[in-house]
């Protein structure tokens, strides 16, 4: 049986209790209780979001200067204009301010903020020193492309560019240990929404004004690429998201609707039904045209023994030295802007689809260049040709591309079994690859006959080099048209360049050959971007037709070239062809930087009644761009 327990009443409990309280007896013992541990508290300046701001307010500035450091091209800068030292700093400080906010990281803001900067500010100066271009909001669209690219060019870090590195790594250094403060939730939330209102009313009111632009670039401005030189890096390479945009996003639909309304896709009688074969050659340019010391005589003869069979003209590309498929897609589409064609898009692959043809093509290198793999099916073209799919198996292991020697006798075999086994009608669309630039500067491959010329040793290795390319594809296009001669189908050839080829950074080699690429004039303008079409046809396709293929075409930019080709060969064509025509008539260049031929002259400051049928033409470029028709 259980001992009976003492029960307490309440006076007895709280007696106990206190007893329960009183020290010890002094011969007890006791283990002493080790006070806890206190975490020690971080200084309260480390933890100061005002410490943070200031921070990362003194990063941003630091981030600008190097990129404004970095910024000038050929003798033009931004000058030390304070005004464009803001603009230029505000973007790259708002995003510092908005990363740590969002975060609450400071060095983490730090280290992506500075990353982005040094690498839009380093593409720009090698863009600039290898193209004479400027890095723009468009070209984030091909960093891909660029970077493949940059392979073949000698890209060496400037000193200050390997300070930028060092000056970020110790900036995020200081920042992970100083830079611990960041406000409480609330201001937090608030100074985050602030930030991003600031950024987007700057944006709108600051970047997209084409006005303070021009103001900024003062005599600069109406050359692009000196402008951007001359207004610093990032406040004009956010002018041209803002340029990019709003030629983009914005169109009048029912404004085109009303002009495609006069219109219908014209249909191609049988009777003049002959199979069309473009070749786009890369970065062949006819630098016969200028007096270049020791050219040798045989470079150019075949292709102009061709040219002298066809009719031939002055191609204005929008580019230079390079972004090949702006000439491509321009071909195609009969627009100047573009974007990825993520999906079906209107060219006229599509329409002769349409009329009955096949479509296909070729571009002897990587299908992933521009995403071509991709795009070309959207703008209709099937079974395209690449490296991957079909050149690496007639190219030696582990080449990316099938060079002419290649390339021209495969076409040339494709083409026959094509005629030999199918009776419709064939439009083939190809690019190739071999004048390709960089031009070796310091030897020659295939000796120096090509061009004697008293030059520099870089010079004239580079020109050797090109001028044997061009001998070699001149020959390959003079067999092909020899070949597509003997041929009972009717087959009409239409040969282009692209672009004009590299040759030195800043242009150097230009310069030495005493060519004048001074864009702001008319003489350096047709230097920088004009290169040739011809259109040649065979002797079935001549008395198919009752054309003789023969004579002088008029100066064309690339995007009226098929309509040219469709009304030499008496086609209407698609709805926007028959549209477009009256645009190629009176303005047959019409340039992506504001150039336009008005009356036989090449002008940058168009009439207002020119003005006006330009931004008609983009209106209605938009508006087909957007809305598919097959």
């Amino acid at each position: 049986m259980e001992p009976e327990k003492e029960i307490l009443t309440e006076p007895a409990a709280e007696a106990a209790a206190a007893t329960a309280t009183e020290p010890a007896a002094e011969n007890s013992v006791q283990t002493p209780v080790e006070p806890a541990a206190e975490k020690p508290e971080k200084p309260a300046k480390l933890r100061s979001p005002l410490l943070s701001f200031l921070l990362l307010t003194a990063v941003g500035v630091g981030f600008s200067a190097f990129s404004l450091a970095l910024s000038g091209w050929e003798g033009v800068s931004w000058g030390g204009n304070p005004e464009l030292f803001l603009w230029n700093t505000l973007p790259v400080v708002l995003v510092l301010w908005l990363l740590w906010l969002a975060t609450g990281l400071s060095w983490l803001s730090c280290l992506v903020t500075g990353t982005v900067v040094f690498l839009l500010t380093g593409g720009n100066y090698f863009k600039f020193l290898f193209r004479s271009e400027p890095m723009l909001w468009e070209d984030l669209y091909h960093i891909r492309e660029g970077l493949g690219m940059s392979e073949q060019y000698h890209v060496a870090l400037t000193p200050l560019m390997i300070g930028g590195i060092v000056a970020i790594v110790a900036c995020t250094v200081v920042l992970f240990f100083l830079g611990k403060g960041r406000p409480k939730v609330v201001p937090r939330l608030i100074a985050l929404a602030a930030v991003a209102a600031v950024g987007a009313g700057s944006f709108y009111l600051v970047y997209l004004d084409d006005a303070r632009y021009a103001a900024l670039a003062g005599d600069h401005a109406q050359a692009d690429a000196s402008a951007y030189a001359a207004t610093g890096m990032v406040y004009p390479f956010l002018h041209s998201a803002g340029t990019f945009w709003e030629a983009y996003a914005a169109y009048d639909a029912a404004g085109a609707e009303e002009i495609l309304s006069q219109y219908q896709d014209g249909v191609i009688p049988q009777e003049k039904k002959v199979n069309l074969i473009s070749i786009q050659l890369e970065a062949f340019a006819d630098l016969s045209l200028y007096d270049i010391d020791g050219l040798s005589p045989d470079v150019y003869r075949d292709f102009h023994d061709l040219q002298a069979e066809s009719y031939s003209g002055t191609l204005i590309t929008d580019i230079f030295a390079g972004s090949t498929t702006e000439t491509e897609w321009a071909v195609l589409t009969g627009g100047n802007r573009h974007r990825n064609f993520a999906y079906d898009t209107n060219s006229v692959a599509w329409y002769l689809k349409s009329q009955g043809y096949a479509t296909n093509g070729s571009h002897p290198c990587l299908g992933w260049y521009y995403d071509r793999v991709h795009v070309n099916p959207n703008l209709g073209l099937d079974n395209y040709l690449f490296t991957e799919n079909y050149y690496e198996q007639i190219i030696k292991e582990g080449e990316d591309v099938a060079y002419d020697d290649v390339y021209f006798p495969d076409l040339e075999q494709r083409l026959g079994e094509y005629f030999a086994a199918s009776d419709d009608p064939l439009f083939s669309f190809n690019v190739t690859y071999q004048g390709h630039g960089p031009y070796n500067t310091e030897y020659t491959y295939w000796g120096s006959s090509y061009c004697t010329g008293d030059y520099a040793d870089a010079t004239s290795n580079a020109l050797n080099n090109y001028f044997y390319v061009i001998q070699n594809t001149s020959g390959h296009v003079k067999h092909l048209a020899e070949y597509l001669d003997t041929l009972d189908e009717p087959v009409v050839l239409l040969l282009y360049g692209d672009h004009k080829p590299w040759m030195g950074n800043h242009g150097s080699m230009y310069a030495e050959l005493g060519i004048n690429l001074d864009t702001t004039t008319e003489e350096g303008f047709r230097n920088y971007y004009s290169t040739w079409y011809l259109v040649w046809g065979n002797q079935a396709a001549k008395d198919l037709l009752g054309e003789d293929f023969q004579g002088q075409g008029p100066d064309l930019s690339p995007c009226f070239l098929m309509n040219e080709v469709f009304e030499l060969l008496g086609w209407e064509g698609s709805a926007y062809m028959q549209a477009q025509r009256e645009t190629a008539h009176t303005l047959p260049v019409l340039h992506t930087k504001g150039w336009v031929e008005e009356n036989g002259v090449l002008t940058a400051t168009p009439s207002a009644e020119a003005q006006a049928r330009v931004e008609e033409f983009q209106n209605l470029s938009a508006y087909d761009r957007n809305h598919f028709s097959y």
